[in-house]
């Protein structure tokens, strides 16, 4: 691992201490939404590999680290050090292998073991890419919306949860207005019993939970963190995250509004079932991942979204003027990440252009990114270590 080091004459570091801690006590007391933040670069894991690695997962005691060439869907198991243990291909027809293709990031169930979720459920794999066990749901899963880019997996004890539909498929479809009233969110792996159990109906306050209109499904994808004993959890389209005690996943202990100062929602339709839809019915403010940390705050990634007005106005100079278009898009529909303290939302969070779009949270101290591969070298691979810092 690649290791920034500096060297402090002692007055200096005193000095510095003494000024860190006045400037910290002044943040804390002024609102969050009036704060600036930063991603600091402060280390780095570099990989003797030519092509874009993207970081899947890291292990609970920071040593091995699995990533993942997205062209070939290749897996590399690295030390903390960049050095490959081991790499292996498991997409394909055949014993052990997952068809299709992934529906989220691997992750390590444990320290010796590599969970997949892939299209017809669970892949488990050595460090060394043996298969050793899969889990299958009795029905056949299905998911609004791919994001082979996202973690969007949790595991508690000996159960994996991940947010799998398809249970109702057959009697209701994938989405109307019974399918909202019924639906359950996510899927329970007992790990012992190799029994999945639906959890998480819509909320009751949930705009969602309601058997008069008609979302579209994707404005609905589900989206789970956790804390030690909590599961929290988002819909793609609504601005709230709901908390969840792992003892009660079918009433949320907790609800929690973001007051984004802009989030575009779509609204719904009459009929029974959405219909078709074109690309402005998903250009909309969505929330694409939330991370709880350690400082009782939660790091989001979201968009703003386009009204259909500004939709057409922009994509009118799609083929005309690129450049303008690209411009006013991206200039419009606000992203990033902001932090949120279940009162206010943060500006957007500053980051150097060298890094990418998807990261590995551990921690604010902790945060790992795939680089902007416009700016990455070309002869290794590396990731970022980063921190959350008040500017």
């Amino acid at each position: 691992m690649k290791t920034l080091t500096c060297l402090y004459l002692l007055p200096f570091v005193l000095s510095t201490i003494a000024c860190s801690g006045e400037k910290e006590e002044n943040k804390t007391s002024t609102p969050l939404a009036e704060q600036d933040f930063e991603f600091e670069i402060y280390d780095s894991l570099l990989v003797d590999y030519l092509g874009n690695l993207f970081l899947a997962d890291i292990t609970q005691d920071g040593k091995t680290f699995l990533l993942i060439d997205q062209r070939s869907d290749t897996l590399f198991v690295t030390d903390r050090e960049g050095t490959i243990r081991s790499k292996f291909k498991r997409l394909g027809d055949g014993p052990g292998f997952y068809q299709s293709s992934r529906l989220a990031l691997p992750s390590f169930l444990s320290s010796n073991e590599i969970i997949v979720p892939a299209f017809r459920g669970f892949y488990l794999y050595s460090l060394s890419g043996e298969p050793t066990r899969s889990f299958l749901p009795e029905f056949i899963p299905t998911i609004s919306l791919i994001d082979a880019y996202n973690n969007n997996l949790v595991v508690h004890d000996d159960h994996v949860i991940f947010p799998w539909e398809g249970r109702l498929s057959e009697e209701l479809g994938v989405d109307g207005k019974e399918f909202q009233m019924a639906s359950r969110r996510v899927e329970v792996l007992d790990l012992e019993s190799g029994q999945f159990s639906p959890a998480i109906p819509f909320p009751d306050s949930s705009k969602f939970r309601t058997g008069e209109k008609t979302y579209l499904n994707v404005n609905y994808h589900t989206l789970i963190a956790s804390s030690s004993d909590t599961l929290y959890v988002a819909f793609r389209n609504e601005p709230v995250i709901y908390g969840y005690l792992f003892s009660d996943l079918n009433n949320p202990a907790s609800i929690q509004p973001i007051p984004f100062e802009e989030f575009i929602q779509k609204e719904p339709k009459e009929e029974a079932h959405y219909g078709t839809y074109d690309m402005k019915d998903i250009y909309v403010g969505m929330i694409q991942n939330l991370h709880p940390t350690e400082k009782q705050r939660f790091l989001l990634t979201y968009n703003r979204g386009l009204t259909d007005q500004e939709y057409d106005e922009i994509f009118a100079l799609e083929t005309s003027d690129p450049e303008e278009f690209s411009r006013k898009r991206n200039k419009t529909n606000t992203n990033g990440q902001v932090l949120f303290d279940g009162k206010s939302v943060s500006k957007v969070i500053m980051k150097p252009e060298s890094l990418g779009f998807t990261f590995k949270f551990i921690s604010e101290e902790e945060i790992w990114f795939t680089p902007n591969f416009e700016y990455a070298e070309n002869d290794y691979s590396v990731i970022y270590k980063t921190r959350l810092v008040a500017k």
